[in-house]
């Protein structure tokens, strides 16, 4: 009975907002197109004839979110949900901002599924999008009862802590979906070459080989053509690719130097950086490094490794040709390095082999001109998106996999304090005190006016190691940089407990 009456509430829900969306339809001379065809179908309850007609509709155009979404809610009402889960993430890869969509796939995700990331990750981004919208009370209800923890102070969405602000560059990458679950069992990927112990004998000099095990070949198909460009990895299982690919196609696959292909699902795209992170059901993968400086100089010397027109693993060398610029927002490096169409996404390296900057493309009609992303930028990307993905697992309660996204998070971007706090409430309901305490205190390092640490290393020396005189502390800057804050009644409260105590 408890399933039938979830089953009705997704149903008119998802009603709710297939009549709300309607439109007009054409004036009876010019006669219905395939899609009002469908809604007309929809409306007599012949849903059969309207699936037909919205089909016949995306033949004409795969594009259509309109048509996508109705055939989502007609598949859901027949119970299909798989079928419906399809027809709604295509919409909201093909328009991020469709609210609808977000809603429908947080409930089925949520009630029928019971997949809780998924479900938080659509339920915060229709509340973000639609947040007056009828259903938002409901879908923010249901979000409390999935992610509710007494006390929590993580820090939620992007740009979150004090030391970033809204309009960071940094801060444009959009989460598309939560990372994937388990893996499936990895498959051999060609190790990178090694000089043995003492070097190679001059004696017997061997033929120079290039190998980039961790540069790929990324393939995509768009409702255009396939699209072809380049990518290596970062992390177990993440591949750094372009941004403007990534946005674009409805299908990737990743290659490696071994021949071997990989599907790849798209987490996070920033158009502003074009940066995309990919992530493929690959576990043992050693990721390429990053330049510890971040001072590139012009004459130093440079080699980008992509996929030029579809030429696997292919190489080119050159220098740096200008010193870090700004082209319209962009932070980049400009190099002399032979880029061609498909080299977007690859890494561009320096003479020990670590990434420097990310392969952007050339200027028209110019020779010899070419851009990447800095590796400072791209450091700052990758930080922000696993931070995101990590605390999107710490609210569904999946706290081991959200304590290794933080750690990432901080791996490339140890300045965010935002990072270590989220790091520490994880801990802390893992019952790992020590590390807590540490995240704690770090975050503090890397930012000492962040409120919300305050809080919540202040709640933990009260509650949980019983330190009054180091929660006190933390108490009183917390009143003194957050006054008005919802919270800073009750933080007075306990500041005053304690005082009375001594």
């Amino acid at each position: 009975m408890e399933q039938l009456f979830r089953s009705i509430l997704l149903f008119l829900a998802a009603g709710i907002l297939f009549t709300g969306c309607s439109r007009q339809l054409r004036p009876d001379a010019v006669g219905p197109t395939h899609l009002e065809e469908g809604l007309i179908a929809y409306d007599q309850n012949r849903l059969d004839d309207a699936l037909q007609s919205l089909d016949a509709a995306l033949k004409l155009d795969p594009q259509n979110t309109e048509a996508l979404f109705r055939r989502g809610v007609i598949l859901q009402k027949q119970n299909k949900v798989e079928e419906a889960v399809a027809s709604y993430r295509e919409v909201v890869r093909i328009d991020p901002n469709h609210f609808k969509a977000h809603h429908n796939l947080a409930n089925i995700y949520s009630y029928e599924k019971a997949n809780n990331v998924q479900a938080i990750f659509h339920y915060r981004r229709f509340l973000s999008l639609a947040p007056t919208h009828p259903l938002a009370p409901r879908a923010q209800m249901r979000l409390a009862e999935l992610t509710d923890v007494p006390g929590d102070k993580l820090a939620r969405g992007k740009g979150i802590a004090e030391e970033e602000g809204d309009g960071d560059i940094h801060l444009t990458g959009e989460l598309a979906g939560p990372p994937l679950p388990v893996p499936m069992p990895p498959a051999p990927v060609a190790p990178a070459l090694a000089l043995p112990p003492g070097g190679i004998a001059r004696t017997a000099p061997p033929e120079p080989v290039l190998s980039f095990p961790q540069v790929v070949c990324v393939q995509g198909e768009t409702t255009q053509g396939k699209i072809e460009g380049s990518g290596f990895i970062v992390g177990a299982g993440y591949i750094l690719a372009s941004g403007h690919q990534a946005n674009r196609a409805s299908r990737l696959t990743v290659q490696f130097q071994n021949g071997a292909k990989y599907p790849a699902t798209v987490l996070s795209v920033s158009s502003a950086l074009d940066l995309a992170l990919l992530q493929i059901a690959l576990q043992e993968t050693e990721p390429l490094s990053f330049a510890q400086s971040d001072n590139s100089k012009a004459g130093a010397s440079v080699m980008a490794v992509g996929c030029p027109f579809g030429l696997s693993h292919s190489a080119s060398q050159g220098i740096i040709s200008a010193p870090e610029r700004v082209l319209g927002n962009r932070p980049v490096l400009q190099t002399d390095v032979a880029i061609n169409p498909g080299n977007s996404g690859g890494p561009l390296l320096n003479k020990q082999g670590e990434v420097v900057g990310v392969v952007l493309g050339t200027l028209q009609d110019a020779r010899g001109i070419a851009f990447a992303v800095p590796s400072r930028e791209v450091k700052r990307f990758l930080g922000e998106t696993f931070f995101q993905m990590g605390t999107l697992l710490a609210e569904a309660k999946r706290y081991p996999e959200a304590s290794d996204l933080l750690a990432e998070s901080i791996r490339f971007w140890p300045q965010s304090a935002k990072a270590h706090n989220n790091l520490g409430e994880v801990f802390r309901r893992m019952k790992e005190m020590k590390k807590a305490e540490q995240a704690y205190v770090k975050a503090l390092e890397v930012n000492p006016k962040y409120a919300d640490a305050h809080f919540n290393i202040g709640t933990f020396y009260d509650s949980v190691l019983r330190n009054p005189r180091k929660a006190a502390l933390h108490y009183k800057r917390y009143l003194e940089l957050k006054p008005a804050s919802p919270e800073a009644v009750q933080v007075a409260q306990w500041l005053k407990a304690i005082e009375g105590k001594k």
